[in-house]
C-alpha cells in the first residue's frame, strides 16, 4: 500500500485535510475581504486627502482670480503639479475647456467630454459642469489615478466678471489627478502580513485538532479497531480498554458487551455442536447431511469408517465419491436421495445402494433418507441413514443357532430312533438277568446299547460342528465330511420333503474354520430344499478341481430362476421362495461371504423351469500351504466371525 493510501485510510489525517481545507477556504475567501475592505479604506482616505488639497487648491486659484493674478495662478498649478503625489491640476471654463493646468500640454483641451465619457456610477455628473464634488478612480495603462472634480461656484466677488449667479451658477471647473498606484501594493502587503498571521494561527489549530483528535478519537477507534480484528480472527477474548465516559467510552463498553456475549454464544454453540457431532457420532449406522451441491455437511464417525479413504476429510468431498465417481451418478443407475427430495417434501425412503468402502471395496448398504429444510439458508439437505450391510452378513452365534432351531425336527427323529433301541435293549438286559440267561446274551444287548448311543453321540456331535463359534485361526477341512454330516442332519426334512439326496462326496481338502463352511452347506442344501416344493433330487459333490482347487457342487431339479431373480440372490434381505414361504434373505448372502472371506468364490447356474446349480470353489489346503511357504497372506480373506481381517499363523498340519 502506498503512502498516500495509507495516509488516506487514516482517520485523523482525512480529518485534518478536511480541516485544513477548511480553514483555507475560510481563509481565502476572509483575506479577499480583507484586501478590498482595506483597499476601500485606502482609497477613501486617499480621496478625503485629496478633497482637502482641492479645496486649497481652490481656495489659492479663487485668491488669485479675485486679484487677477493670472501669473500667480500659473504658477500656483505649476508648483502644485510638481507634488510627488500629484499628478496634474488643471482648471476648466464651464464648457470643458483647460484654460490653465500644471502642464501646458493640456491647455485649450477640452477635458468635459472626456471626463463624462470616462466617469461612470452613480457618484458621476449628469452633464458639464458637475454641480457637486466627485472622487473616482481609474487607470491609466499600467498607472492607477485618484481625480477630484469640484466645481468653482460663483460668487458674489465675482459677478462682475462672470455675471450674475442664477446665470452662471459655476465659474470653472478644478481637476486634481493624483498617483494612487501604491495603493494595491499598501492592501496587498497589509494582505500578506494578514494571510501569514492566518497560517501560523491555521498551523497552530492544525496542530491542536492533530493532537487532540489523536489521543481523543483515533487511539480509541485504533483500539476498537484492533480489538474487532481480533474478534473476526477468532479471538473471543479480545477486549477494548475503556479510558472515558464520552461517546467512545461508551461505544468501547458497548463493544465490550458486544464481544462477552458473543462470546458466550459461541461457546455455547460449540458445545451444542460438539454434542451433536456426539450424538450422532453415537448411532452405530452412518449418518450423513448432503447439501444440494452434493457436499456434505455432516458426517459421523460410521459413515467416515464406511469411507474409500478413512484418512481424509469427508465434508471436503462429495457424496458420490461413496460410489466410485467423480460426477453426480446418473440418475438411470441409481436412485438419488437429493433428486428425489429437491423439493423439500416427500417422506423418508428406504434405497438399496452398493458404496465403495476403504481398499475399493464394494459394500452392500441400505439407506433410509429424509429431506430436511436448513432454516438458516433455506436450502433443502437430505439426512442418510446408511446401514453397512455387510456386518449383518456374517455368521453370527445367534444366527447359527437359529438355523439349528429349523433342524430340531429332523434331529429329534435322528435321535429319537437311537434313544427307543437303547430302551428296547435295557428292557431285553433285565429280562434276561432276571430269566438267568447267559452272560453272552446279556453283553449282546449291551453292545447293541453302545452302537445306539455312539449313533446318538454322532448326531449331537454334528450339531456342535455347526452351533460352534469359529476359532481365530483356520484349520484342516475336509469338505467331503463336512457335506455327509450335513447330509445325515437333514435326511429326516429331505425325507419328509419327498427328496432324493445322491451324493458323489470326494475327498476335497480346504483351510477354514469348519463351523462356517458347515453353515455354507448347510444354507445351500436348506435353499435346494425351498426350490423343490414338490419333491425331487439334490445331488451333492465335492472333489478336486483344476488349478489347485477343491469344489463343492449342489445341484437341485427344482424350479429354477429367471435372469432377474438370479442377478439379485446374494443381495442383502432379498428372498424369492419358490415354496411361497417368506425368508430373512441372508442365507445365500452368507454362502457369498464364507467363500469370499476364505479365498473362493461361488457360482450359479439357472433357468426356469431347470433347476439350479451352485458350485463353490477354495483354494485346495497344499495350495494355501505352499503360498504360507511363500509368505503369501491369503489374499488378505481370512477373517473370524466378526468380519475382521485375522491374521493366519496356522502351521502346516
Amino acid at each position: 500500500m502506498s503512502l498516500v493510501r495509507r495516509l488516506h485510510t487514516r482517520l485523523s489525517t482525512r480529518l485534518l485535510v478536511l480541516l485544513a481545507g477548511l480553514l483555507g477556504m475560510v481563509s481565502v475567501v476572509f483575506l479577499a475581504l480583507f484586501i478590498w475592505l482595506y483597499q476601500s479604506q485606502l482609497a477613501k482616505e486617499r480621496q478625503a486627502a485629496s478633497r482637502q488639497l482641492s479645496m486649497l487648491f481652490q481656495a489659492a486659484l479663487e485668491n488669485a482670480m479675485i486679484k487677477r493674478d493670472l501669473s500667480g495662478l500659473r504658477d500656483i498649478l505649476r508648483r502644485l503639479g510638481r507634488q510627488p503625489e500629484v499628478l496634474r491640476v488643471m482648471v476648466a471654463n464651464p464648457e470643458g475647456v483647460v484654460r490653465f493646468a500644471s502642464h501646458t500640454s493640456l491647455l485649450q483641451t477640452n477635458i468635459g467630454e472626456r471626463e463624462l465619457s470616462l466617469c461612470e456610477g452613480a457618484d458621476c455628473p449628469r452633464g458639464w459642469p458637475p454641480e457637486q464634488l466627485y472622487t473616482r478612480l481609474f487607470s491609466v495603462g499600467q498607472a492607477t489615478v485618484l481625480r477630484t472634480v469640484r466645481p468653482i461656484r460663483n460668487k458674489p466677488i465675482c459677478q462682475p466678471c462672470h455675471g450674475p449667479v442664477a446665470e452662471h451658477p459655476v465659474n470653472g471647473v478644478l481637476v486634481a489627478d493624483f498617483d494612487a498606484s501604491n495603493l494595491r501594493a499598501q492592501a496587498l502587503m497589509g494582505a500578506a502580513g494578514l494571510a501569514g498571521a492566518g497560517a501560523l494561527v491555521m498551523l497552530l489549530t492544525l496542530l491542536a485538532a492533530w493532537w487532540f483528535l489523536q489521543r481523543n478519537v483515533v487511539e480509541p477507534v485504533n483500539a476498537l479497531a484492533g480489538a474487532a480484528r481480533r474478534l473476526a480472527s477468532g479471538d473471543l477474548s479480545a477486549r477494548v480498554p475503556v479510558c472515558c465516559e464520552d461517546e467512545l467510552g461508551r461505544l468501547a463498553q458497548t463493544f465490550n458487551a458486544m464481544a462477552e456475549r458473543l462470546q458466550k454464544l459461541v461457546q455455547r454453540l460449540s458445545a451444542h455442536d460438539a454434542f451433536l457431532q456426539a450424538l450422532i457420532d453415537a448411532v452405530p449406522e452412518g449418518i450423513r447431511v448432503i447439501g444440494p451441491d452434493y457436499r456434505l455437511r455432516m458426517v459421523n464417525r460410521a459413515w467416515s469408517e464406511q469411507h474409500p479413504n478413512p484418512q481424509t476429510d469427508p465434508l471436503a468431498e462429495p457424496c458420490y465419491v461413496a460410489h466410485g465417481r467423480n460426477e453426480p451418478c446418473a440418475h438411470s443407475l441409481v436412485t438419488c436421495p437429493l433428486e428425489l427430495f429437491r423439493s423439500g417434501e416427500g417422506e423418508p425412503a428406504r434405497l438399496m445402494h452398493t458404496h465403495v468402502g476403504p481398499e475399493d471395496k464394494s459394500i452392500p448398504v441400505e439407506i433410509v433418507a429424509a429431506p430436511l429444510r436448513d432454516p438458516a439458508t433455506g436450502e433443502v439437505l437430505v439426512v442418510e441413514a446408511v446401514r453397512d450391510l455387510s456386518r449383518h452378513i456374517d455368521v453370527t452365534q445367534e444366527q447359527r443357532l437359529a438355523e439349528l432351531g429349523q433342524l430340531a425336527t429332523g434331529i429329534a427323529h435322528e435321535i429319537h430312533n437311537p434313544l427307543g433301541s437303547v430302551r428296547l435293549g435295557l428292557s431285553a438286559m433285565l429280562r434276561a438277568i432276571e430269566a438267568g440267561r447267559p452272560v453272552d446274551d446279556v453283553m449282546n444287548y449291551l453292545r447293541r446299547v453302545d452302537e445306539a448311543v455312539d449313533q446318538c453321540i454322532s448326531v449331537t456331535d454334528r450339531m456342535l460342528r455347526i452351533s460352534m463359534p469359529p476359532s481365530g485361526k483356520p484349520s484342516l477341512v475336509d469338505l467331503a465330511q463336512v457335506v455327509d454330516d450335513i447330509a445325515t442332519l437333514l435326511a429326516y426334512e429331505a425325507d419328509k420333503k419327498n427328496v432324493r439326496i445322491e451324493k458323489e462326496l470326494n475327498p476335497a481338502r480346504v483351510l477354514a474354520h469348519e463351523s462356517d463352511l458347515r453353515m455354507l452347506v448347510l444354507n445351500l442344501v436348506q435353499n435346494a430344499f425351498h426350490a423343490m416344493p414338490e419333491g425331487g433330487t439334490l445331488s451333492l459333490r465335492t472333489g478336486v478341481a483344476e488349478y489347485g482347487e477343491v469344489e463343492l457342487v449342489v445341484a437341485d431339479t427344482g424350479r429354477g430362476m429367471d435372469e432377474e431373480t438370479r442377478q439379485r440372490i446374494f443381495h442383502p434381505f432379498f428372498s424369492r421362495r419358490a415354496d411361497g414361504e417368506p425368508g430373512t434373505g441372508l442365507g445365500l448372502t452368507i454362502c457369498k461371504a464364507v467363500a469370499e472371506r476364505h479365498g473362493g468364490r461361488i457360482a450359479v447356474e439357472s433357468a426356469p423351469g431347470k433347476g439350479t446349480r451352485f458350485t463353490v470353489r477354495f483354494p485346495a489346503a497344499e495350495e494355501r500351504l505352499r503360498q504360507r511357504r511363500n509368505g503369501g497372506r491369503d489374499n488378505g480373506k481370512d477373517e473370524g466371525n466378526s468380519g475382521e481381517h485375522a491374521r493366519d499363523t496356522e502351521k502346516t498340519p
